[in-house]
């Protein structure tokens, strides 16, 4: 049942594959808790992405896991709602942690290809993100109940032992091949003068801009935000609270047609003309130009991580230490995991990770890790990285050895 829970809570938050395909579901209100309702397309997708995530094509007894997921989802929905009556705080910091690092990975996993993330979603990166919000801030209010709920409970493992011997052989799914993998990353540093640059050609904009010119344009040739720029910069209305912090700082002080200064975020540099506002909503235009990194900056962070390697191969310092010592990648603090977007683990299967990393980590076993090799960061920016394989299962039948 847990593997069921775990599943069906991420599937809803970073299931926009099935979600895409089965654009067919009548939905109807199949249940309702407290003030939330549960529709027949949320159990529809969280069954199939059930079936995706164990690589299961058909199954017997579908009536019965159905059953088993619905009550998953009212459990979400109970702890959710009990959650809220304990007033259980979820800070805006830790909502914004997440979806950033969870950007991070899936990016990554898309080859560092921002657009097809996009295609993927049928949505710019802007708007995923301002969906996931809720979802993610749910996220966080289940795992605090669960925690507090399970503390003190201990399963043994003869109780695991009884009820996986309940399940028929048959029914056990098929594991494929499984990867744990982490990385150490180097991010090029930007120079004060490329800083300088970028600010001046925003500010030559904004300037031409309030003189008559029109935004919207030159936001289409210049603009690097692959979300936004075919429309002119215009992100769509958004609530407070769903943008990077400086970033609505400026925004919800500009009025109609005012175009703000020159404004840092972790994305880069922008200016923003203001569209339209209705009340904590705001519809606005940006052009983004991102600072990108010498062609000296990136030889440096290259030979950087291959002074790292060197130190890991010639056994002067051992990965952990090292990822701790010279990554920067905020998922350090745990051993530069990588997260696995479908379901918020550390286990990926073969066709979940993209084709570099396999070619990468072709050929390494367990405790083994690649040459410094490019990556494309969360922000669309090149980097480099080294990956490390923690574990590699070879594809086997779900058993209590392998899978307790």
């Amino acid at each position: 049942m847990k593997k069921y829970f775990l599943i069906v809570i991420c599937f809803l938050v970073y299931g926009f594959t099935i979600a895409q395909s089965d654009k067919n579901v009548i939905d109807e209100i199949i249940a309702t808790v407290g003030n939330r309702i549960i529709l027949k397309s949320d159990l529809e997708y969280a069954l199939e992405g059930y079936k995706y995530q164990m690589g299961l094509h058909s199954i017997e007894n579908q009536d019965e896991l159905k059953c088993s997921i619905l009550e998953q989802l009212i459990l979400h929905k109970l702890l959710i709602n009990q959650a809220e009556l304990d007033s259980v705080e979820v800070s805006d910091n830790q909502v914004n942690e997440r979806i950033e690092y969870n950007m991070m990975q899936q990016i990554a996993q898309m080859g560092g290809n921002v657009k097809k993330l996009e295609e993927a979603y049928g949505k710019t990166i802007t708007e995923i993100k301002a969906d996931a919000r809720e979802m993610v801030r749910d996220e966080f209010l289940i795992e605090q109940m669960q925690y507090s709920l399970t503390q003190n409970v201990n399963i043994t493992y003869q109780e695991v032992k009884d009820f996986f011997e309940k399940i028929p052989y048959d029914s056990l799914p098929i594991i494929p091949i499984e990867y744990e993998l982490a990385q150490i990353v180097k991010i090029p540093e930007i120079t004060e003068v490329e800083k300088i640059e970028i600010k001046k050609r925003l500010e030559d904009l904004r300037t031409r801009a309030l003189r008559g010119e029109s935004f919207k344009t030159f936001a289409r040739l210049y603009s690097e935000d692959p979300g936004s720029a075919s429309k002119g910069g215009e992100l769509g209305f958004v609530s407070r609270g769903k943008l990077f912090a400086e970033f609505e700082l400026a925004a919800f002080s500009l009025k109609p047609g005012e175009i703000s200064s020159v404004v840092e975020t972790q994305a880069g540099f922008h200016i923003i003309q203001m569209i339209e506002r209705r009340g904590e909503q705001i519809n606005v235009a940006h052009i983004l130009i991102k600072p990108k990194p010498s062609a000296e900056e990136m030889l440096m962070s290259k030979q950087y991580l291959d002074s790292v390697y060197n130190l890991m191969k010639n056994n002067n310092m051992d990965f952990d230490t090292a990822v701790l010592t010279f990554s920067d990648d905020p998922g350090k603090i745990n051993g530069g995991m990588l997260v696995n977007m479908y379901n918020s683990s550390y286990v990926f299967t073969e066709d979940q990770l993209d084709k570099s990393i396999l070619y990468a980590i072709n050929g390494l076993i367990p405790g083994e890790f690649s040459q410094t090799v490019p990556m494309i960061t969360e922000n669309g920016n090149q980097a480099y990285r080294i990956l490390y394989i923690r574990e590699k299962r070879a594809a086997h039948k779900a058993n209590l050895i392998d899978d307790y």
